[in-house]
């Protein structure tokens, strides 16, 4: 073991990557640049290497950084150079600069900034003066309080606002609708006229952006798979509240978060530990009959990240990391994706048949993932021409799941 620790310190603090460390073909192989950027992003993003203790046969060590822990695989040949190597990070506790900061606040900031609108313009209808003032108002306040009842990411700091916001609107409404009849007529400006021109302008992109394109397959009718939660859908729906509604396979795929008591998804805006967020853990439960086709375990859980733009440590991982993929009883031609699963949590194999509602891992962080959730989507027929299907909950068949609504209600 002293060897390969030597070996790992060598290629991780000298000034330069040194090629005579690696067997033969290694650095061609691998790619002198990538061996240097995984390098510099270790010093960068963890402090530099830190003691190494062993943590497994084969040659498996954890490395106890400034910033993190690392975990290294790393073998050597007899004359002691590097055969193989693997370093993953396992915790990360690098701190977030002020611009990190400030982005990872966005969502709170949103919240706390436009989320009033639809109160303003609901307080403007409640106290106009005129009829003429009051009437355009009234559509285009239920319009903006749709767009943000939809589109705000409440989550974020309490799912519950919305509905404080939402009798707020309807509250201010009702008053302008009893005042109404005592209001004098007043005289229809240009500009009061807009109002439900813009009002149904508005509603329109609303809907043509919430709705599902046109699907090829009818819907697969699935389970809660995330049972005792408070489940949300984070992503679902139309391309204005589905990030996944532009993939060719993923048009209907949803992602989904767990919400504490208070309404929110995690213990501050956007913490580092997986553990804070309410999704980290969750029972992944089966949403169909199916067997089981793939089963993906051994992915560490990636660093949650503030935003897609926050540049994470070095961890290559498949797209789905830990994830199942279930051949569904009902349409043997239909496959379901569940992804981001936690390490070792899989309590299934390949070949395995299972029943709606059992058990079958934990939602974790790992692959292409910036904070703990449930990704699923189902597709029909061959991998290289796979068609999307969408997904409803068996007991609301008729309901399309956007984001914002709620799976375990």
């Amino acid at each position: 073991m002293d060897v390969e620790q030597e070996r790992l310190r060598d290629y991780l603090t000298g000034p330069r990557l040194d090629h005579a460390l690696f067997a033969p073909g290694f650095v061609e192989a691998v790619g002198a640049a990538k061996l240097t950027a995984i390098r510099d992003r270790i010093r960068k993003d963890f402090g530099g290497p830190g003691p190494v203790h062993p943590d497994g046969p084969d040659g498996t060590f954890r490395m106890d950084c400034p910033r993190g822990v690392l975990r290294a695989e790393i073998a050597v040949d007899e004359q002691g150079r590097i055969t193989r190597l693997w370093l993953e990070p396992q915790l990360d506790a690098r701190p977030r600069s002020v611009g990190q900061r400030v982005w990872a606040a966005l969502g709170l900031l949103l919240a706390l900034l436009l989320g009033p609108f639809p109160l303003l313009l609901a307080a403007g209808a409640a106290f106009a003066d005129s009829r003429a003032e009051l009437l355009p108002e009234l559509p285009f306040s239920l319009a903006a309080l749709t767009f943000w009842w939809v589109t705000m990411p409440w989550s974020w700091v309490s799912q519950y606002a919305r509905v404080v916001v939402g009798a707020g609107v309807l509250a201010l409404l009702a008053v302008g609708l009893v005042r109404l009849p005592g209001l004098p007529a007043g005289h229809l400006v240009w500009f009061d006229a807009t109002g439900p021109v813009v009002s149904l302008l508005w509603a329109w992109q609303l809907w043509s952006g919430c709705r599902e394109a046109k699907a090829e397959r009818s819907p697969l009718l699935i389970a809660n798979p995330l049972p005792g939660s408070r489940v949300l859908v984070g992503q679902g729906g139309g391309k204005l509240v589905n990030h996944h509604a532009r993939h060719p396979t993923q048009r209907y795929a949803l992602d989904l978060l767990c919400l504490g008591p208070a309404g929110a998804r995690a213990g501050g805006l956007a913490p580092r530990r997986v553990a804070a967020y309410r999704a980290y853990g969750a029972v992944v439960a089966a949403p169909c009959a199916a067997t089981v086709v793939t089963a993906v375990d051994g992915y560490a859980d990636q660093p949650v990240l503030a935003n897609q733009r926050e540049q994470g440590p070095l961890q290559p991982q498949p797209v789905y990391g830990n994830h199942l993929i279930l051949r569904t009883a009902a349409d043997e031609d239909v496959v379901l994706v569940l992804a981001h699963l936690r390490a070792g949590s899989l309590l299934v194999a390949r070949g395995d048949r299972v029943a709606v509602g059992q058990p079958l891992a934990e939602v974790g962080n790992s692959g292409n993932t910036t904070e703990p959730h449930l990704h699923l989507h189902a597709e029909a027929g061959a991998a290289d021409d796979a068609i999307p299907v969408p997904l409803r909950l068996a007991a609301r068949p008729g309901r399309t799941l956007l984001r914002g609504r709620r799976l375990d209600r």
